[in-house]
């Protein structure tokens, strides 16, 4: 004998032999968000920089994350009763800057726009402040890497859930820093 709710994914089977019904082994909620978590597909993460290429030691870099590669990211894989959704909410980033330095920012960080924003001004969240150049480094640029945490947790259709270990994403870039020195003249 078997039943079907109205409701897609819901089923409920009865039989006289030992083990699962229809030979389907049943899958518990957490096995079910593992599942889920392993088959998400995270965004590939977009470096945006302003100035983008090269800068001038001692002038701001301002640095963000493509506001869209940061978002929300959910799968749902189907367990013994219902459902299970597991949900990516991406924490913050970690950009290391080539020069020892790494920043922790809690956002994606600020776009830089010149029609709204001065080019001398820092970043209000997000932004790097070379104090040496990058000759003698490899190509005559620091590498930068941005990695971005995601939490990760999981509800299911019957109520309950958790969390499960955070995932992470990452992308590189690098930047040329020069020196600029003045020379003045009397005159």
């Amino acid at each position: 004998m078997k039943w079907e709710r109205a409701d897609p994914g819901w089923s409920c089977g009865a039989s006289t032999r030992s083990g699962p019904a229809d030979g389907v082994e049943p899958v518990d909620p957490r096995t079910g968000a593992e599942r889920a978590r392993a088959s998400m597909a995270l965004p590939n993460v977009t470096v945006g920089s302003s100035p983008a290429a090269e800068i001038v030691v001692g002038f701001p870099l301002w640095l963000w994350v493509d506001h869209s590669d940061w978002e929300p990211v959910s799968a749902t894989a189907a367990v013994s009763a219902g459902s299970v959704t597991v949900t990516a909410t991406p924490d913050g980033a970690r950009w290391t800057m080539g020069d020892a330095t790494a920043l922790d920012c809690s956002g994606p960080g600020t776009v830089f726009d010149p029609a709204h924003h001065d080019a001398d001004a820092s970043s209000p969240d997000c932004g790097h402040t070379y104090t040496r150049a990058s000759r003698g480094q490899p190509e005559g640029r620091f590498p930068v890497t941005v990695t971005v945490s995601w939490s990760v947790a999981w509800t299911t259709t019957v109520g309950g859930g958790g969390t499960l270990d955070p995932l992470t994403t990452s992308a590189s870039s690098s930047v040329r820093v020069d020196e600029v020195r003045a020379l003045v003249t009397d005159g």
